[in-house]
């Protein structure tokens, strides 16, 4: 929640993650012995190093039902069987995996996140290459040049990219620095690329640029309270598809 907001309210954790406001308080203590974040009177603040260091067991907690709705409209209404994509190794493509692997869908998935890889061996019906290289315990992902090499040989029809960011200025963005390069690998292997990314990000701008808002097919997103940037996003010419929350 601290990458949509400068300031999280105890009660606003709460109500978003359903836990008590002691469990609250302990995970914003250690969060914050961390350097994650700071905690202030009443909740928590943001740092410098809030989304640039949130490791992947962090990110899959954030705005949860927001990524399984995004991951439920993909495997309903994008993926068909006989297809190979590309998952990257972001909180709402381990989502798509799960539903993946819960459907009938017959695919090929390539992907440099051995989390992915770890939940896609439950399933008969999918085949997956994992691009190793030197592994980054932060992001749970391999991207390295031996893991770009993989990407530089394959081909896909669909890429579903994870960003940290989405602005009119700046494109479509990430935190982490070392990991541009292979997001940029999986772009050039695919026949089209959806980035996914929950509302949160709408509007926010990370430290490296992926790529153009023309470079992909479309933005799979959900709808909050961000109806002035979606229209900016739009009058840019990026295509958004809002995917619907059980609740809306």
């Amino acid at each position: 929640m601290l990458i949509a907001a400068d300031l999280v309210t105890v009660a606003e954790f709460r109500k978003n993650l359903n836990c008590s406001e002691a469990t609250i308080r302990n995970d914003l203590r250690y969060l914050e012995e961390k350097g994650l974040l700071k905690r202030c009177y009443g909740g928590a603040v943001a740092t410098g190093s809030t989304a640039r260091h949130m490791n992947m067991n962090m990110r899959s907690v954030a705005y949860k039902k927001e990524k399984e709705a995004i991951a439920q409209h993909i495997v309903k209404s994008v993926l068909i069987s006989g297809q190979t994509i590309i998952l990257d190794s972001g909180s709402t493509s381990l989502e798509i995996a799960q539903r993946i692997v819960e459907s009938e869908l017959e695919l090929t998935v390539l992907t440099n996140s051995f989390a992915i890889a770890t939940i896609l061996t439950h399933s008969s019906h999918v085949k997956f290459f994992l691009a190793g290289g030197s592994y980054d315990p932060e992001p749970g992902a391999f991207h390295d040049e031996f893991s770009i090499a993989l990407f530089n040989t394959m081909r896909a029809d669909i890429c579903f990219l994870s960003v940290n960011g989405v602005s009119c200025d700046a494109g479509f963005t990430i935190s982490g620095f070392e990991e541009a390069s292979i997001k940029q690998a999986m772009i050039k292997a695919s026949r089209q690329c959806y980035v996914i990314a929950d509302h949160s990000k709408l509007g926010k701008t990370g430290l490296k640029v992926i790529c153009d808002l023309s470079d992909v097919t479309a933005l799979i997103s959900n709808k909050h309270d961000h109806d002035e940037i979606v229209k900016e996003l739009e009058a840019s010419g990026l295509k958004i598809i809002l995917a619907p929350l059980k609740d809306q």
